[in-house]
């Protein structure tokens, strides 16, 4: 039996203008006919029930799409089962999830009352101290998200003007008529926003797998300075202008600039290497984004060289912070965990297991 198609991907990013969420991509996606909606404070179970999902998809040879936590890539925000129709999400805040019409698209999944209702409560002036050193410490990890987007942007406006950033676009021209048929009889495709990589607790992270999974040929885009986005902008555009469906998915740091494109209709990728994650696969082909005049660049080398390493260091205490940031989340989840009803869990998690995979209306 063929081993069915399972990719991971991001929809939150912890960015350089704070956090930003593509949530809304995803649950509008005119595929998925139903959106379970998991609603409850830390430890109520809802990463334990999506997993229980997903494992019972995979038993079942479904594909699923996995959507990881980017505060914490062990945990779920979210799953997608398009041979269901169906997907699940942790609606809760950052990425607040509201449906229009409930019972028509979706239904909400709420935890089951409390255990021991009364002394929980005598827990809640620590629950606000764990709750306030959390904010503080998600402060400052977008303070140090942001300045290492401004010294980034510092770097890349040095190296543009010795880049030739025009050539870029005529490459991607040459892509796009090499590479995507045109077909003006089909609708436009759709934009699949998503993040291939992120910010994460566990450094910066990047499933190159799921474009594997998606795309037989691969090219990766060597990108030190982060000027893919000119290449990939027109890309996308043409794919979905020739009906093609595509995975947009946008850098971590910069959420409104692209980093790869998945077009699985044509079983093609373009993914980003640069000085944080690589592609370690057999490309189908490299380009090398970064290509400067040398000597103009030799003379810049040691002032982009400090920059780098002022962002790097920047982004490996936001790294710090994540983990320190998770830590008080887990002391969340247990000042929750004694109070919860388990077996009441249990039965709401198989309960959305066989309603999502079904079809079902919950």
């Amino acid at each position: 039996m063929q081993q069915p198609i399972s990719t991971r991907f991001f929809l939150g990013a912890n960015s350089s203008q704070g956090f930003a969420s593509v949530f809304e991509s995803a649950v509008r996606d005119p595929a998925i006919r139903q959106n379970y909606i998991f609603k409850g404070g830390p430890g109520c179970g809802k990463s334990t029930a999506m997993k229980k999902t997903v494992a019972a998809a995979l038993e079942q040879g479904q594909p699923c799409e996995i959507i990881h936590c980017s505060s914490d890539p062990s945990s779920l925000d979210g799953a997608l089962f398009p041979q269901s129709a169906a997907a699940v999400y942790d609606g809760t805040a950052p990425h607040t999830i509201e449906l229009a019409f409930p019972g028509a698209e979706g239904s909400y999944i709420t935890p089951p009352p409390f255990l021991d209702q009364e002394n929980l409560a005598d827990k809640a002036e620590e629950l606000r101290r764990v709750n306030g050193q959390l904010a503080g410490r998600y402060r400052q990890v977008f303070r140090l998200t942001a300045a290492a987007g401004k010294v980034h942007d510092s770097a890349a406006a040095k190296l543009a003007p010795i880049c030739d950033l025009d050539r870029l676009e005529k490459r991607a021209a040459g892509i796009v008529s090499r590479e995507i048929p045109r077909d003006r009889g089909r609708e436009p495709g759709l934009e699949k926003k998503r993040f291939l990589s992120g910010v994460t607790p566990q450094g910066l992270l990047c499933f190159y797998d799921s474009a594997e999974a998606l795309a037989q040929r691969i090219y990766d885009l060597r990108d030190p300075y982060g000027f893919g986005h000119a290449l990939l902008a027109p890309i996308l555009s043409a794919a979905l202008s020739a009906g093609q469906d595509v995975y947009a998915c946008y850098s971590p740091l910069f959420p409104d600039r692209l980093e790869h494109l998945i077009l699985p209709g044509l079983s093609l990728a373009f993914v980003t290497s640069n000085g944080y994650y690589a592609y370690q696969g057999q490309p189908y082909r490299r380009i090398n984004i970064g290509a400067a005049d040398r000597e103009a660049l030799r003379q810049l080398r040691g002032e982009v060289r400090l920059l780098n390493k002022i962002e790097q260091s920047l982004l490996e205490d936001a790294v710090e912070e994540l983990r320190g940031s998770k830590a008080l989340h887990d002391r969340l989840e247990a000042l929750y965990r004694p109070h919860l009803d388990f077996s009441a869990l249990d039965q709401i998690g198989g309960a959305v297991v066989r309603q999502a995979l079904s079809g079902a209306h919950c």
